[in-house]
Parts: C-alpha cells; structure tokens; sequence
C-alpha cells in the first residue's frame, strides 16, 4: 500500500530512528507522504534587501517549488538550531504559469503528529507536526520560536484561494537526533 499510494500511509506507524542519518541525492526537497507532496526546495537567492524585492524572489522561487523563508531571529536551516520557514503557494491565480501553483492546498488538512521531510545537502530530516496556527501576513515575528531546538515551519495563504492570513505549520525535528543539531550562525 504505501508503495502504490503513499498518501494512505497511517504515518502513526511509521518508525523513525532518531539516530539515523539517511543519505539522500544532494537536490533540496521537501516530502510530506501524507499528501504525495515532493517539491523542490530553493534555498538560495530567496531573500532580498527589500520587502519588495523578497517577495519578487519568494514568487519566482514558488513557480515550480517551495522557498526558504528565513530572517533575523528564524534563520536557521535544516539540522541547526531554531526555526526557518518552507513557503509555498496554497492557491494562484488559473491563468498564472508554474507546476507549484497549488502545491500547498492540501496542508490546510494537516494535523499535529503528521510528518515531513526536508532532504538538504545529502541528508533527509525529518519533522513532526507540533503546532499550528494561523497569523496575519505581516506577523512575521511569530516565526520566532527561540534557538534551542532544531524546527522547520511551512507557510502558505488560508484561507484558500485567498491571502488574508497565513497557515503556519511548525515542526520539530526529530531524525537525526535533535540533540546532535548546530548553532545557526
């Protein structure tokens, strides 16, 4: 079953060794089984010296993929310690190009104890659903959590098919063991 349909995986099930250390192809992804999701994700060239200019990044980063979503105080990324956000479109306009335009839609059904996965330079980590929330889309300060644990934070726009709030989705790392996390810089 979860090799012909891997979004009907009871995720409840799923063993995850916090000791492991799974090799992975060097191309950043994120994976969320539950809903078949598996994007790529840009880490790069994501964040500008402007409001404006940022947005024009996280825009063109979201046509085919996801985009780290990282400034002061959240900036970390997968394996340090702290939080940083993943963000995605949840809906787009139709008649806008790009394969990702909607790839975010399903995650206003995720849950706490669901799974997800960010791949990032050859290692795949692995994060559990802690908490989630909706913010106003200036309130970027709530992707502040503190630096004493390694999180990961995915974002889009709620309700669908709209941009008046943001669904934040925080999650703890829990693959490889959190404990052996770095200082973000």
């Amino acid at each position: 079953q979860a090799y012909v349909s891997p979004g009907n995986i009871d995720q409840q099930k799923i063993i995850v060794d916090p000791n492991a250390a799974l090799q992975v192809s060097d191309e950043p992804r994120l994976i969320v089984p539950r809903f078949n999701i598996d994007l790529p994700v840009q880490y790069e060239n994501t964040m500008g010296n402007t409001a404006a200019k940022t947005n024009d990044l996280q825009m063109a980063a979201m046509r085919n993929g996801v985009a780290y979503f990282g400034a002061a105080g959240f900036d970390s990324r997968p394996g340090q310690n702290g939080n940083f956000g993943i963000a995605g479109h949840s809906s787009n306009d139709f008649t806008d190009g790009g394969a990702a335009k909607f790839a975010f839609a399903p995650l206003l059904r995720m849950k706490k104890g669901d799974i997800f996965y960010l791949n990032y330079k050859g290692i795949r980590y692995t994060y559990n659903v802690t908490k989630i929330k909706e913010v106003q889309p200036d309130n970027v300060s709530a992707l502040n959590t503190g630096n004493t644990k390694p999180m990961a934070t995915l974002i889009t726009c709620t309700p669908l098919g709209t941009a008046e709030r943001r669904l934040l989705i925080f999650g703890e790392q829990i693959s490889p063991s959190p404990s052996k996390a770095s200082t973000a810089p």
